[in-house]
């Protein structure tokens, strides 16, 4: 079975997730509120545990967001929606997006090797494994909004992943690029998606150029996923996550 960034990085600390759960809820934050989680106890007992010793404020920042982001997909019961060939096509061509995720938080896993692009400018192009999505209403977003974090080079031979965070919302009155609070033009003036990858249009991939193409494509993506838990295959990774197939 696919492997996915929860299964690999956070399968053996999601026993500490209810402890976290339980400060929460006696705290009486809301869980998309990550000021307020990283002051809990047991949070703050799991980051002195992993965050490695002398990592500066960037290195604790991105564990934090990692950490929550873990949290809530876990929380929310760790539901894959796993997109075919076919699936990420009609989202490529489509107009309608949307920024409401049918669960509070998920997980997008894209068809393998299909979708590239660079976690951080300058460096190399690697493979979009998926998006994990939670609503984000309390964000800077505003109402409607969710935060993205993308997974990209996730591969047998390396023991991690690279991540990129983003929030924003979709605005389905203007469904091409100011839709979201973040530029999703091309300096060259191509299209979304378009491979940026030598022969990438003969091997049939796509690239995200940007964050705002990141985010778009979430945001179409959305617009595919069954509104309830009828599709959810019970156990089809493991207890932690469950897989609904979108063809």
């Amino acid at each position: 079975m696919r492997p996915t960034p929860f299964g690999i990085a956070f399968s053996e600390i999601a026993e500490r997730f209810p402890a976290i759960a339980e400060a929460l809820q006696q705290d009486g934050a809301a869980p998309d509120d990550r000021d307020r989680f990283v002051l809990l106890e047991p949070v703050g007992r799991l980051l002195s545990e992993i965050v490695p010793e002398g990592a500066g404020a960037e290195a604790l920042e991105t564990h934090v967001l990692l950490l929550h982001t873990a949290f809530l997909y876990w929380s929310s019961g760790g539901i894959v929606y796993r997109i075919g060939e076919q699936a990420l096509q009609r989202a490529i061509a489509a107009t309608q997006l949307t920024s409401e995720p049918p669960q509070p938080a998920l997980y997008v896993q894209l068809p393998e090797l299909r979708v590239w692009g660079s976690p951080t400018p300058g460096t190399a192009p690697e493979p979009l494994d998926g998006m994990f999505v939670s609503r984000w209403d309390g964000g800077r977003g505003g109402p409607g909004s969710v935060a993205v974090l993308a997974i990209f080079g996730m591969r047998p031979d390396r023991p991690g992943f690279s991540a990129v965070g983003i929030e924003g919302r979709a605005d389905s009155d203007d469904p091409e690029g100011s839709e979201i609070e973040v530029a999703a033009a091309r300096d060259d003036g191509s299209a979304p998606f378009g491979p940026m990858l030598a022969g990438g249009s003969a091997a049939g991939l796509h690239s995200v150029a940007n964050a705002g193409e990141l985010l778009l494509l979430t945001c179409r993506l959305l617009t595919l996923l069954p509104a309830d838990d009828s599709a959810v295959t019970p156990a089809t990774l493991d207890a932690l996550e469950h897989v609904v197939a979108v063809e």
